[in-house]
């Protein structure tokens, strides 16, 4: 649905920084291996709702602590995730207004192929420290992704709904 057909009340920055963190937790969680794979990055759909929805609060120096933050928490390469998510916020940035004017489904259909960029980065980044291929199911999280863009933007949404008065209704 797009945003334009919705009464919503400004954000608060305090919900912003909650939905981060519970996204950080939901990345750092050690889940087993085979949820891993199928689980999407929770901070890089988070980082995209937000950019895209909230550009003036949230963009690239966004991205660029909450990778430092996820490559020290997961013992990673430092700056894999920083740069990753810096690249794909900028493009998500540059066509913020853009995307908000589509459904939902059509907004996934941009966020799976970011989700995969920010995975072949990350990959990119690993194969230049000399680390070992993790398999082609490292990539079936972003299709994840874009399949979960949907419920995670309306869980996101929910708390600036407001009920149309009735003479506004059509």
């Amino acid at each position: 649905m797009p945003v334009s057909s919705q009464l919503l009340k400004p954000v608060k920055p305090g919900f912003i920084v909650f939905s981060f963190i519970v996204a950080v937790t939901l990345t750092l969680i050690p889940w087993g291996p085979w949820w891993r794979a199928l689980l999407p990055d929770f901070v890089a759909l988070t980082l995209f709702y937000w950019a895209m929805n909230q550009p003036r609060h949230v963009s690239v120096g966004w991205a660029f602590w909450l990778g430092l933050i996820l490559d020290i928490g997961d013992g990673n390469v430092f700056g894999q995730h920083g740069l990753a998510y810096c690249t794909t916020t900028w493009l998500i940035s540059a066509r913020h207004r853009q995307l908000g004017m589509f459904p939902l489904w059509q907004q996934a259909l941009y966020i799976g192929p970011l989700l995969l960029t920010n995975q072949l980065i990350m990959l990119g980044v690993r194969a230049l420290t000399g680390s070992a291929f993790p398999g082609w199911s490292y990539f079936v999280g972003a299709i994840t992704g874009a399949l979960l863009w949907a419920p995670v933007s309306h869980l996101l949404l929910a708390p600036q709904r407001i009920d149309k008065p009735t003479e506004i209704q059509s």
